[in-house]
């Protein structure tokens, strides 16, 4: 089925239930995003404490910070169903991967939505939350029992998901800047996919998608990357796991896991940049073919990125994303499982 039918017949094959307008004023496009277009006040003391919170933009001032968030996308959310077989509904966060992107997100979750009641929030939340607090709203105004919340990251260690766990009230520091907090008892926060088993399974099947002659290649896993090092090595850890799992049900005769810290000061992305290049160039003079994969969780983010970073080496990447795997629905679906039972 053509994807852009299948979002119309998705977004107009449920009624939905209008908002309170006093809880939550939104703007809707074509395809049922939802923006809210109520603003917070004191936006001065947001951009403050964004400059204190990332060190990267201290220099910046206001203007340049808010042109940046511009480039990152807008925070919305987007209705996936209204109603499921279960009373149960699932809250997905993510920071957002551009329109193409999104949209594989929202075609990867039809299944799911069968079930439950189902919602992605996109954005990242650093000055607002108030596409979270509407997502909420609705879907407690549409009687859901408990709301799922899934954070689509490769770890729980990162300002991203620290920034979600502070609106949910899990984390007492922000991450970011001090947004609009959630309480409710309805909601279940569910751990990142991590090292997981379906994550191992699914940079599997990325690799042996790419695989040839596994014993005379290198497979390089690479990763986003915390700000923090503290951070970056827990992650390091976890994907050194999953390159264990390759490693087993593989005969490929090398595998690094590497992360970019993308986010991070541009002398420890770059540090990080020249020691995969050192590996490419050793795996190529030992005569190995290099594979690249990822744990990154969509196809469309800062892929483009690596392939100004690694010109002139001669590899092959599997560019893909998690999210849009089976697997990583089945592990939403078991996720959420667990905590019904």
């Amino acid at each position: 089925m053509n994807k852009y039918l299948l979002i119309f017949l998705t977004i107009f094959s449920f009624p939905i239930q209008a908002m309170n307008k006093s809880q939550c004023d939104v703007s809707e496009d074509e395809l049922g995003k939802r923006y809210p277009t109520t603003m917070q006040h004191n936006m001065d003391r947001n951009y403050d404490q964004l400059r204190t919170s990332l060190p990267g933009l201290g220099t910046m001032g206001n203007a340049q910070i808010k042109g940046m968030m511009k480039m990152m996308g807008p925070n919305y959310y987007w209705p996936v169903s209204a109603e499921g077989s279960t009373k149960n509904g699932v809250l997905i966060m993510a920071h957002g991967y551009g329109p193409g992107g999104d949209l594989d997100l929202f075609n990867s979750v039809q299944d799911l939505s069968k079930k439950y009641q189902t919602t992605l929030s996109i954005g990242m939340s650093m000055m607002t939350s108030s596409h979270v607090v509407c997502s909420v709203n609705e879907m407690i105004l549409n009687n859901v029992e408990k709301i799922f919340v899934v954070p689509v990251s490769s770890s729980p260690h990162n300002t991203l998901v620290r920034q979600w766990n502070y609106i949910f009230k899990l984390e007492d520091n922000y991450a970011y800047s001090d947004v609009e907090r959630i309480n409710n008892e309805k909601i279940i926060m569910l751990d990142p996919i991590s090292d997981h088993l379906y994550a191992k399974k699914i940079i599997l099947d990325y690799t042996n998608e790419i695989s040839s002659d596994p014993t005379n290649e290198a497979l390089i896993i690479i990763a986003h990357g915390p700000i923090d090092e503290g951070d970056n090595e827990i992650e390091l850890k976890l994907m050194n796991n999953i390159g264990q799992y390759i490693k087993k049900y593989t005969s490929i005769h090398s595998i690094k896991a590497f992360t970019l810290q993308d986010d991070a000061p541009k002398e420890i992305r770059n540090r990080n940049i020249e020691d995969i290049k050192t590996f490419m160039k050793m795996s190529e003079d030992d005569g190995k073919r290099v594979l690249m994969v990822s744990n990154l969780m969509s196809g469309q983010g800062i892929q483009r990125k690596l392939k100004k970073d690694f010109e002139g080496f001669d590899y092959v990447f599997n560019s893909k994303g998690l999210l849009t795997h089976p697997y990583y629905i089945e592990w939403i679906k078991e996720s959420v499982n667990k905590q019904i039972e």
